[in-house]
């Protein structure tokens, strides 16, 4: 089995008036929404989403649990795995990785920090897929190795969950942690055959996102939506 990488431009479009990127594959549909997106479970403007598609969302809380979604509120947890067609996985994210999934009959949504990543989300979300064959994934924008610095114990634990490539000495003698780089390893050893990501930092790009490190308690939340279309 093949594995492939593609970094994209990380310039996004304008949709239904909000900064987002957009993906797809076996026939479903990947959604990136940057400043601008409404609430992650408020009301919601016409244009964003297609007429018809509903909307599930957690309480997450940095974890490798994963839940099955109905519309609406699902409870705790850090991925949303969904089967019914029209039926859109969200997570919401102001810095960790946000990470979507679309095999051939079911989509996952998953929300990884480095907390979530050393504890396994991403493969947990994987073993719900069971043998849907070779799904998809698409990485969306979180803080990049520029901006992520950590405490050696965090280094520690993302490291031992992934590969040391994705540490680097920071300017100030920290450690530096790429998470993108982290769940993409994570994705290839649970059996992704290719990963989409996409190169913006959430820290980097105020203008289109927001992100906890920039904005502080005030940041805002990127969401991103994954679903079947039929």
């Amino acid at each position: 089995m093949g594995f492939e990488i593609e970094v994209r431009a990380e310039t996004p479009e304008p949709i239904g008036g909000v900064v987002g990127w957009r993906f797809g594959a076996h026939g479903a549909r990947a959604l990136f929404l940057g400043r601008g997106a409404p609430g992650r479970d408020g009301a919601w403007p016409e244009g964003l989403l297609p007429v018809g598609v509903d909307r599930s969302w957690l309480r997450q809380v940095h974890s490798d649990r994963v839940v099955d979604a109905v519309p609406g509120p699902c409870g705790e947890g850090d991925a949303l795995v969904a089967r019914r067609a029209r039926l859109a996985a969200q997570i919401a994210t102001a810095d960790c990785v946000p990470i979507l999934i679309a095999g051939p009959d079911v989509v996952v949504a998953v929300h990884a920090g480095w907390r979530g990543l050393a504890a396994g989300v991403i493969g947990a979300a994987m073993a719900r897929l069971g043998a849907s064959g070779a799904p998809v994934a698409w990485i969306g924008p979180a803080i990049g190795p520029c901006c992520y610095e950590v405490a050696p114990e965090v280094e520690t634990e993302v490291v031992a969950a992934s590969f040391p490539g994705v540490s680097r000495p920071g300017p100030r003698g920290r450690p530096h942690l790429d998470l993108g780089a982290a769940a993409t390893e994570q994705l290839r050893r649970a059996g992704v055959e290719r990963v989409v990501r996409v190169a913006a930092c959430t820290r980097c790009r105020p203008e289109w996102l927001w992100s906890h490190r920039g904005d502080g308690p005030a940041a805002g939340r990127n969401l991103a939506l994954v679903w079947r279309e039929g």
